[in-house]
């Protein structure tokens, strides 16, 4: 880092104090002339710090409060770290409505990070493993989804093997190799979804970001079509319609949907209402179980419409849990001191 950076990260350092600073003060603190403070005030003013100034006896500089503009952001390396792993996490989280977000940001703050700093990055993202669990959703690696927004940035062709999904017969047929021209990025209820124009198919298509495997190197820069709608949200949201879940069911839950839906995820399904005093649910999710925990976890009476598989999963979990319940309550047996607490 050069002398001058150096005294203007220490000056810019000084004025996130939330006090006055006198134009001496500064000087004395960073070893330099009230003429170079002065320039270097001005300087931090270019690139978009709110530095106010005021004269007099009492007069001095402070970093303005911020109102609806962000003001730009010093880290140094474990800060960066630790902003960049939160956003790794952001982008699987299963609380919604940040995963678009937390995409766009990890991606601008990876794109300036030194490459000392964006390997420890990776290293951790490499090496800290997310527990999947019950979750509905499959959990995307964020360096994909950094990929194809970067692709999308540069207007670059993606090479790619998409992995369809399902038993098939011959290996080959569940891997399809393929170019196109990616637009958008799009979320959509805990899900990933790259919107592309295929040359070939003279058409635009969506796929799933989970089956996507990038191939080096990219393929050439292309010229940017006219988007297929002005909600891009809404035109994926309309084709993707039906295929969201691996498995789903429609379930009539007996409360009204103003009490249902805060119970439900919306990765988990959908809430409508169907009465004043229930409401239609459809529930989704990666197999079959996950669904039946989902409707457990309401604590409301239901009936299953249309799916003999939730039925029988019900069942064998309700005969499971009450056996454990009846098997607990009689047993005398101890636990191993081995594991018990403390």
């Amino acid at each position: 880092m050069s002398q001058t950076a150096a005294r203007m990260l220490g000056l810019l350092s000084l004025l996130m104090v939330p006090r006055t600073w006198s134009g001496g003060e500064l000087a004395d603190r960073l070893g330099v002339s009230p003429r170079t403070v002065r320039n270097d005030i001005g300087a931090l003013r270019e690139i978009g710090y709110a530095i106010e100034g005021t004269r007099g006896n009492e007069g001095g500089y402070r970093l303005a409060p911020y109102g609806s503009a962000v003001p730009p952001l010093l880290l140094d390396s474990d800060e960066a770290v630790a902003v960049a792993v939160g956003l790794h996490s952001g982008l699987s989280c299963i609380i919604g409505g940040m995963e678009e977000t937390s995409a766009r940001a990890l991606a601008k703050l990876e794109n300036i990070l030194p490459a000392a700093v964006r390997a420890r990055v990776h290293n951790l993202a490499h090496f800290t493993v997310p527990v999947a669990g019950n979750q509905p959703m499959p959990i995307v690696d964020p360096n994909l989804i950094v990929i194809l927004i970067d692709h999308c940035h540069r207007r670059e062709r993606l090479r790619f093997v998409y992995h369809s999904d399902g038993p098939v017969a011959r290996a080959e047929e569940r891997e399809t190799h393929l170019e196109v021209e990616p637009y958008r990025v799009v979320n959509r209820q805990h899900r990933w979804y790259l919107l592309t124009f295929d040359p070939d198919a003279g058409d635009w298509r969506i796929f799933l970001a989970e089956r996507i495997s990038p191939k080096t190197p990219s393929g050439p820069r292309f010229e940017p079509r006219p988007l297929p709608a002005e909600d891009i949200g809404e035109y994926v949201e309309r084709h993707i319609s039906g295929r969201r879940w691996r498995h789903s069911a429609t379930v009539i839950v007996d409360a009204p949907a103003s009490e249902v839906t805060p119970r439900l995820a919306s990765a988990e399904g959908t809430v409508e209402p169907l009465d004043g005093e229930r409401s239609l649910v459809t529930i989704g999710g990666q197999n079959v179980l996950t669904m039946a925990l989902s409707l457990a976890r309401l604590d409301l009476d239901f009936t299953v419409v249309d799916s003999p598989e939730l039925r029988e999963c019900l069942q064998e979990l309700s005969y499971s849990l009450g056996r454990a319940a009846q098997e607990s309550g009689n047993s005398e047996h101890s636990v191993p001191s081995s594991h018990k607490s403390g």
